[in-house]
């Protein structure tokens, strides 16, 4: 599994469709993983807002993107635990519900890279 992390817009998206190519690959949320097609790499996008949709607890949450890693998976997700730490109770849950699934997947991956401003960093794996 891979994961790209950064702040939003700051090209991930455009990164990852340069990174795979012309390689069969399906752009999903969590709620639509289950169209992508066998043999393609599942790219999976928006799991902050997910999170923030969804009325799964935690532990659910972490469980289903448990099942849905794979080899070939892929996660681009929206770094939302830095800067002003929101003054909205849910928002604060939010990023702490997001940051702990963030730690669960870096852990998970074998290779993680931010992007910042469309430049890579890899700050887990192969370089």
């Amino acid at each position: 599994m891979h994961v790209f992390i950064g702040g939003a817009y700051n090209g991930k998206t455009d990164y990852v469709r340069r990174w795979i190519g012309d390689s069969a690959a399906s752009f999903c949320t969590m709620d639509t993983a289950t169209t992508a097609k066998p043999g393609e790499s599942l790219i999976i996008t928006d799991l902050d807002e997910w999170l923030m949709t969804t009325d799964i607890t935690e532990s659910e949450a972490s469980n289903a993107v448990h099942e849905i890693s794979g080899p070939n998976t892929v996660f681009i997700l929206t770094e939302i635990g830095r800067g002003i730490v929101p003054f909205d109770a849910q928002q604060r849950e939010l990023r702490d519900r997001c940051g702990r699934l963030y730690q669960q997947l870096f852990t998970e991956a074998t290779t993680v890279t931010r992007i910042w401003y469309g430049i890579p960093h890899t700050i887990k794996g192969v370089k």
